[in-house]
């Protein structure tokens, strides 16, 4: 019999958890995360006002295990909650999450794997989209993907496009490779601390579409590489209809005004010209995830009823706003530190 002690492993990452647009899939996805990786890592759970009770088990979970639960009574933007997370990272990595992803055995391990091999500033993973219970029998929401600026008459256009996006990913996966490619989405994105330390804290002002590309742009304006990792499989969890309890978050998340301010403030910092066409069919479409009114389509039409799922939604959100946390203007967010971590800080 082999008696030798095998030492501790450390970890090299740190997963930050934060919200996106609802809450109810937030202990599915937190138990996904944990049965599906393997590899040693830290976690820092930013949950911004979850339902109490979920937030019992999201914090049981979390510190039960040696990780950092932080809770915020009033709902956060993403990019604050991931501001809030920064300070409490001393690992080489960081895998960024959204609070209603599952996860493929492997997911993490891949990520990590391309970063050492190709020196990569960010690494997105192949990300599906559906209800979780078909996992991974799929379609693909974003397989990497282009994102380039160029010249018009009108001034700058921003193209981006998701790869392989809509294609069924059970007969798709063998089309998939490991590439540079242009862009990222947060639902999950592997970040090297060094690159975040070097791009500076997530810009606050940005809460709707924009977060992910103003990273993005970021990276490569400072000449880090980003690539796809096809070997790593996640899924954004959607199909479970939203109830009372997510709506006043879902519609504050997705407010037209705050969104769009956002929108003509990013295309500002990067000076591109405006075309809010795509974003405005998002926020027309995405809302009735909250209040679908098919019994009213079926009597009025569906000019109607996405125009009364609009204003539903912003009276809601008009009224939970007093629950959303200014984000932090600071340009001082502390950082994260590296450091060598010993075996002491490791969770169990």
């Amino acid at each position: 019999m082999n008696n030798e002690i095998t030492p501790p492993q450390i970890a090299r990452v740190t997963i930050v958890v934060s919200p996106r647009e609802r809450f109810e899939q937030a202990e599915m996805s937190l138990s996904s995360c944990f049965d599906m990786t393997d590899t040693p890592f830290q976690m820092v759970y930013i949950d911004g006002g979850s339902p109490r009770d979920i937030a019992h088990v999201l914090k049981t979970e979390v510190e039960t295990r040696g990780h950092t639960y932080i809770r915020r009574d009033g709902f956060l933007t993403p990019n604050d909650a991931r501001n809030t997370a920064l300070p409490f990272i001393n690992t080489e990595y960081i895998a960024f999450i959204d609070n209603d992803v599952v996860f493929q055995p492997g997911w993490l391990d891949a990520l990590i794997q391309c970063a050492d091999e190709t020196g990569a500033g960010l690494v997105t993973p192949t990300i599906l989209v559906g209800p979780a219970a078909r996992m991974p029998d799929l379609s693909i929401h974003h397989a990497g993907g282009i994102l380039d600026i160029d010249e018009g008459e009108n001034g700058k256009i921003i193209h981006r496009r998701h790869g392989f996006e809509h294609q069924p990913y059970l007969s798709t996966k063998n089309d998939l490779v490991r590439q540079e490619t242009g862009c990222t989405e947060f639902h999950v994105v592997l970040a090297r601390t060094e690159m975040i330390r070097e791009i500076g804290p997530f810009d606050p002002n940005l809460v709707g579409f924009t977060d992910e590309i103003d990273m993005a742009l970021m990276a490569r304006k400072k000449g880090w590489k980003i690539f796809y990792e096809p070997e790593s499989v996640v899924a954004y969890a959607v199909g479970k209809k939203l109830t009372w309890r997510d709506r006043p978050y879902f519609c504050v998340r997705w407010s037209r005004a705050r969104v769009m301010r956002a929108e003509r403030y990013f295309y500002d910092k990067w000076g591109l010209s405006h075309d809010f066409e795509r974003q405005e069919n998002f926020l027309r479409d995405h809302k009735r995830h909250a209040f679908p009114f098919k019994k009213l389509q079926r009597l009025a039409g569906w000019r109607i009823t996405v125009t009364a799922t609009a204003l539903v939604c912003e009276a809601v959100s008009a009224w939970a706003s007093r629950r959303l946390i200014k984000p932090d203007q600071s340009p001082s967010v502390p950082l994260p530190h590296l450091a060598n971590p010993t075996p002491d800080s490791v969770p169990g």
